[in-house]
């Protein structure tokens, strides 16, 4: 009897032992969820006090960034550009979104790489500016005819109000002007020579102690900087066409959309307290579109540009 209840556990044994060696499906780990892209918006400047900028620029930034989290956008960066060069090449490469910057360096970007012009900022509550050619009173200038032969001072090679625009209306009126290789060099009757100065603090001060007859800064830094006692010895030889203070920039090739909802976030950000203090840490007061409209705005400010490449 023994046997048969023994040969019945052996082959109950026998079948447990047989039902675990079957290979059991491994637990499935939960599916990853799939990695969500760190898409991120690079505002760009050019300055050589990178940290500084970066302060003015950060919140304006973040509030771009968050206004955009529906389109992938996580957060803002500011990458700041030593010189006009490396800010070009950033764009070119799509390592800046945003840019803004006065008409003429502006240009210039867009010329080297499809960037394209969207909108105008008010940088400083400014919409727009115009050039002055001027000169000291008692230096016997009247007008630009009077300045043949002699010598203006300019700010520097990519300033719109410095450069810009007074080589082009010289141009387009019919002067003949020439870079001089250095201050007070010889200039042909017929020829206005033109010096950089590298900054308008630098070209006034050289108009008013006589070391250059003329000089060039735009009517901003004319009425605010310069003593009310002073432009009273001064006199105005000229005034150029006003253009638009800055222009915002978009990279080549950006999605519409995005280029889009940055459009319309910038025209509405003044609408709002935290959009407003943004505003004013970036020294603006609001953007908006080009009155004119952008395609005639941009092609007079192509003309323009185009005169300053082969003066």
């Amino acid at each position: 009897m023994w046997q048969k209840w023994l040969g019945w556990v052996v082959l109950g044994i026998g079948l447990c032992l047989l039902a675990g060696c079957e290979a059991q499906p491994e637990p499935t780990p939960e599916a990853a969820a799939p990695a969500v892209a760190d898409r991120v918006l690079v505002l760009g400047d050019i300055s050589d006090e990178p940290a500084e900028t970066i302060r003015g620029t950060q919140p304006i930034a973040d509030y771009l960034a968050a206004a955009l989290r529906d389109l992938g956008v996580t957060r803002a960066e500011v990458v700041i550009a030593p010189d006009l060069e490396t800010m070009t090449q950033l764009m070119a490469d799509g390592q800046v979104d945003l840019y803004f910057d006065s008409p003429y360096p502006a240009l210039v970007i867009s010329q080297e790489t499809g960037a394209v012009p969207i909108l105008r900022r008010w940088k400083y509550g400014v919409s727009e500016y115009h050039s002055l050619f001027f000169a000291r009173a008692d230096a016997g200038l009247a007008s630009l005819d009077d300045l043949q032969g002699q010598q203006v001072a300019f700010e520097e090679s990519f300033s719109t109000s410095g450069y810009m625009l007074p080589l082009s209306y010289l141009i387009e009126h019919d002067y003949k002007p020439v870079m001089s290789p250095s201050l007070g060099a010889p200039v042909a009757a017929d020829e206005i020579g033109y010096v950089f100065s590298t900054a308008d603090n630098t070209t006034i001060q050289w108009v008013v102690s006589g070391r250059v007859p003329a000089g060039v800064v735009d009517n901003i830094t004319y009425e605010l900087f310069i003593p009310e006692e002073t432009r009273a010895e001064l006199v105005i030889l000229a005034e150029t066409e006003a253009v638009p203070r800055q222009m915002v920039l978009v990279r080549p090739g950006m999605e519409p959309a995005l280029q889009a909802a940055i459009r319309e976030t910038l025209l509405a950000i003044d609408e709002d307290e935290a959009g407003q203090a943004a505003l004013e840490t970036f020294l603006t007061t609001e953007f908006d579109e080009f009155p004119q409209g952008v395609e005639a705005a941009l092609a007079r400010m192509q003309t323009l540009y185009d005169l300053v490449q082969s003066p």
